[in-house]
């Protein structure tokens, strides 16, 4: 009887496991053509500015095009890790981290040349120091904040970094549509999509991720919302 109950058990817990293992294997076999037309686009792109080919419409469209790729690739990576989150990992690995440093640097690779010339303010308050986190983990939670804070507002958004005694709280504000109050408690569940949100573009995966991000470090986030915006908090103690 024992023996059998350990077999279901067993049964049991391998079902996440082999959805992430399908998951992953459907998400690979994406990337490689998602990389292979992201080559040629660039291949093309830099064959026609030598050759002096690339006029305003040809440049407006493959800007078009890698745009779009870029949206299908950050697509294919949430559903990665949402594989991840299913099968009960993400696995940390904890690094001293400089947060100035790598938000600045969040920012300057991902946000600095927006077409639409917004901005990402970053302040600091008290006196800065090194936080032991996974960086590809803060990373996925740094831009899915800040890319949602652009996509629905319309001004410049801010991220604060707060040096409290015991702890670190991380804060990305915008003005934007703000969050109905119905939807906050669902925010961070996989696919869901607030109401007010569902015209733009969007799996509904982000936030989720960015909490399962969240909790394997060991920390927690919080949002407050209204009519003049959103404001997510997340919080790490040292």
């Amino acid at each position: 009887m024992l023996n059998h109950i350990n077999k279901h058990a067993e049964g049991q817990r391998s079902i996440p496991e082999m959805r992430s293992d399908l998951i992953a294997i459907a998400t690979h076999q994406f990337k490689t053509p998602i990389s292979a037309i992201s080559s040629s686009i660039e291949l093309l792109e830099t064959k026609m500015q030598r050759d002096e080919l690339m006029l305003p419409f040809y440049e407006r469209n493959l800007s078009r095009i890698k745009e779009e790729i870029d949206i299908l690739s950050n697509m294919v990576d949430d559903m990665l890790t949402t594989g991840s989150m299913i099968a009960g990992n993400p696995v940390t690995k904890p690094e001293e981290t400089d947060l100035p440093v790598f938000a600045a640097m969040i920012r300057q690779q991902y946000f600095s040349r927006r077409t639409d010339q917004r901005q990402l303010h970053i302040r600091i308050y008290g006196r800065p120091r090194a936080i032991s986190i996974d960086r590809s983990h803060l990373a996925g939670i740094l831009t899915n904040l800040i890319s949602n804070a652009f996509k629905y507002s319309t001004g410049n958004p801010l991220l604060s970094l707060h040096y409290r005694k015991n702890h670190l709280c991380i804060k990305v504000k915008d003005n934007g549509i703000g969050i109905p109050e119905a939807d906050i408690r669902f925010l961070f569940t996989p696919y869901f999509r607030a109401a007010n949100a569902r015209s733009k573009e969007g799996t509904g995966l982000g936030l989720a991720i960015v909490k399962s991000y969240v909790v394997a470090n060991n920390g927690h986030i919080t949002v407050n919302s209204g009519a003049t915006g959103s404001v997510f908090i997340v919080t790490f103690n040292y």
